[in-house]
């Protein structure tokens, strides 16, 4: 009987413990890089960082967890992003530990959102690095103490695959439970009180408890109390909306002389984004001063239905709150077509903006990724145009592309140029902060239309407009011709402010984004300078850790280590390619993690249920389907129907995860140090994300053959392991080695 409740209590232990992981996980990749945004721009930074901490702890699960570091740790982050204390670096006040990390966006081959409001000196990049460090760090710790505790549970447990699949269980419940709350737009504060929650029971499920361990949980509700009341948390009043995305901030735009309301200000993750601009024309002809007579004439949300009179169909891409909706609207539109996929931004656009645009019957609202909508829909269109598209967020927490990236390829202005009908026109507006951005954009739309697009700068910063680089093209150029024509003012217009690029010896002079390298605020295939140094001193890190385990007397299993990294970059395929197809939005990123989780229970049964012999056929079948998925092209699937494209597409991304869960949960079941295993597979995982970073020279679709190798590494070292039992060996493997 006591054997019964220690077994039960053991695995609420380890159900706990997994939840908690998870969650917290989840919750500090979207917090953090919220608050602190480099971290959104180098988006599995956070990623690797609780990687590293959980596999550090499996392998020190010999050592009694210290669950009061974890939650130190924690509320030392929290105190560290949220306190208010600013200082002045490179002639700018800046928060701490909020903004400094901003200071690495400076380097000129990447591109980071407001950079131009901090000017870094190599000095104070040195700061940048160390402050992002420091965070990295404190992430770290806060996971050992939680990966001991899972380490131990699992050398606990009598039935390696029950224990494995519990924790499989509590992860997916993790990552739904955590959606849910975004879904349900539930602050990072509610969050916290989750986490405190599973905190104090996870304190009461361990046999053996330490009075530390409480103090740090009470230590952790003040902290709590303290930043409720700090004067950076006020800023976060009822105006301030977490949708699944990101966090949206509404503020009143009054004229503070005159107190008139123009309209209202939307901050996206801390920064200047967007705005609801007031410019019908009542409000115009009652205001005459807040507006140029030639912004009012070339309004950026006007600018479409100057090219194209008599539009009766027009697709907004990235509507937003809805200024260029309510443009379409001023220039009499039969039917708008508005795409959006925050439903946040569009709950604060139907609700603030002053013209009201979401309200008029004429406007159809889609809810959805830019991409997805245009693969899926077979309407033509007399307008189509791309609003400010420009993303502060990425498209999944186990990847590096952003939430925009697939929008700005050529293949996506392949999709719009079928939707667009022979006489129609295509705009996009885009505020480049690089002249190489601008410079792609317009030989983008020259590859995916045969000519050159209409190019010209607008400059609306003044007005709130925000502006940008604006380029108009279409099947039919000459009809664009035509409209400057015969309206001398415009073609005066665009000619002052024109912009025209030729190619180079028939070459074109940038690199073009494609849905394989869709890395569109990168120059060209390289790593980016700011990655370079996060990863050099990940890798110094990692190192001092390795050394640090092997003083110990731990070992490093090189099969399961080579395991984890493939199965990281083989996620990271997955999510890419799951994106193309289905669309970058917060709900397939949570369908997507969760399927592979679920494939791996698949895995775990087919153990049970199957007596294997020795895994070389599965290893087989593993590098056959990663074969069949890089030959495979992916715009085979778009030619299905929706359910069809869905089953198969599924069923060829995701065979190789089936095949290699069965060799892990094979290979976990036979090992005897089950948290050295775990361990080395988390680690390998950490470095996996790391040598993501290789997609951005190389491509996304050749990370497949990385991928490949590193199973088959993994395939060798088990049989050298096995060859090296035979000899008396424990078969596990120096880091060194």
């Amino acid at each position: 009987m006591n054997n019964v409740k220690l077994l039960s209590k053991r695995t609420v232990k380890l159900f706990l413990v997994s939840f908690l992981m998870l969650f917290i996980e989840i919750a500090l990749i979207r917090w953090v890089s919220t608050e602190s945004r480099i971290f959104a721009y180098v988006n599995n930074l956070v990623l690797l960082s609780c990687f590293l901490g959980i596999g550090i702890g499996c392998y020190l699960s010999n050592k009694k967890p210290r669950l009061y570091i974890s939650i130190a740790a924690l509320s030392l982050l929290i105190l560290l992003i949220k306190m208010p204390l600013k200082v002045n670096i490179a002639d700018q006040n800046l928060y701490l530990f909020r903004d400094i990390p901003l200071l690495l966006s400076n380097f000129s081959d990447s591109l980071v959102w407001g950079e131009a409001a901090i000017s870094s000196t190599l000095w104070a990049t040195s700061i940048g690095m160390f402050v992002t460090l420091l965070l990295f760090l404190i992430i770290i710790f806060i996971f050992i103490p939680i990966g001991q505790i899972l380490g131990n549970s699992f050398n606990q447990h009598k039935n390696s695959i029950a224990a494995y699949s519990i924790n499989i269980v509590a992860s997916i419940l993790g990552i739904w439970c955590f959606a849910l709350l975004s879904f349900q737009y539930i602050a990072p504060g509610y969050w916290l009180v989750i986490v405190f929650c599973l905190y104090f029971a996870l304190y009461f499920s361990r046999e053996s408890r330490s009075v530390f361990d409480l103090y740090s949980i009470f230590l952790f509700a003040a902290v709590l109390i303290a930043i409720t009341i700090s004067p950076l948390e006020k800023e976060e009043t009822a105006s301030t909306v977490w949708t699944p995305y990101q966090k949206l901030e509404i503020k009143t735009f009054i004229d503070n002389q005159t107190q008139i309301n123009r309209g209202y200000i939307i901050d996206v993750n801390n920064i200047g984004y967007m705005t609801l601009l007031n410019l019908s024309d009542e409000f115009i002809n009652a205001n005459p001063a807040y507006y140029s007579t030639e912004f009012r004439r070339y309004c950026q949300y006007d600018i479409p239905y100057l090219f194209a009179e008599n539009a009766r169909d027009v697709l907004i891409l990235g509507s937003g709150g809805g200024n260029d909706v309510a443009g379409a609207l001023r220039n009499n539109v039969k039917t708008i077509d508005a795409v959006e996929i925050d439903p946040g931004i569009y709950n604060l656009g139907l609700k603030y903006h002053p013209e009201k645009p979401y309200s008029d019957p004429r406007v159809n609202i889609f809810i959805d990724d830019a991409r997805s909508f245009m693969k899926k829909s077979e309407k033509s269109y007399d307008v189509i145009s791309f609003g400010l598209l420009d993303a502060h967020t990425s498209s999944s927490n186990y990847n590096n592309t952003r939430i925009d990236h697939y929008v700005y390829t050529l293949e996506s202005f392949h999709d719009a140029g079928r939707l667009l009908r022979k006489d129609g026109i295509l705009t996009v507006i885009f505020a480049a902060q690089r002249d190489w951005i601008e410079k792609r954009i317009y030989f983008l739309l020259w590859e995916a239309f045969g000519t050159p697009p209409l190019a010209f700068r607008k400059n609306d910063g003044g007005n709130y407009g925000w502006g940008g680089t604006m380029y108009v093209t279409g099947w039919n150029i000459g009809n664009i011709d035509r409209a400057l024509n015969a309206n001398h003012q415009l073609e005066k217009y665009v000619e002052a402010n024109s912009l025209k690029y030729t190619k180079e010896n028939h070459n074109i002079p940038v690199r073009l984004t494609t849905d394989n390298w869709p890395y569109f605020y990168l120059e060209k295939p390289m790593i980016p300078n700011m990655h370079l140094c996060l990863m050099g001193l990940l890798i110094l890190l990692f190192l001092g850790a390795g050394k640090t385990i092997l003083a110990e007397g731990q070992k490093l299993n090189l099969h399961f280590f080579f395991l984890g990294a493939a199965f990281l970059l083989l996620e990271f395929q997955n999510i890419s390619k799951a994106t193309l197809l289905f669309g970058s939005t917060w709900l397939i990123s949570g369908i997507i993690i969760s399927a592979i989780l679920i494939l791996i229970l698949a895995a775990n049964y087919y153990v049970v249920r199957f007596k294997l012999i020795n895994l070389k056929s599965i290893y087989i079948l593993l590098l056959a389907t990663i074969l069949l998925s890089y030959l495979i092209p992916l715009d085979i699937f778009d030619s299905l129907g929706s359910w069809p494209k869905s089953i198969i597409a599924s069923i060829v991304m995701n065979l190789p995860i089936f095949f290699a869960g069965i060799i892990f949960v094979y290979s976990f079941q036979k090992t005897k140090e089950k948290s050295v295993a775990f361990g080395s597979n988390i680690i390998g995982a950490a470095c996996g994300g790391i040598l993501e970073s290789l997609s951005f020279i190389i491509g996304i679709k050749l990370i497949l053959p990385i991928i490949g190798l590193f199973y088959a590494l993994s395939w060798y070292y088990l049989y050298k392991k096995s060859s090296m039992q035979k000899h008396g060996n424990t078969g596990q493997l120096n880091l060194s080695e």
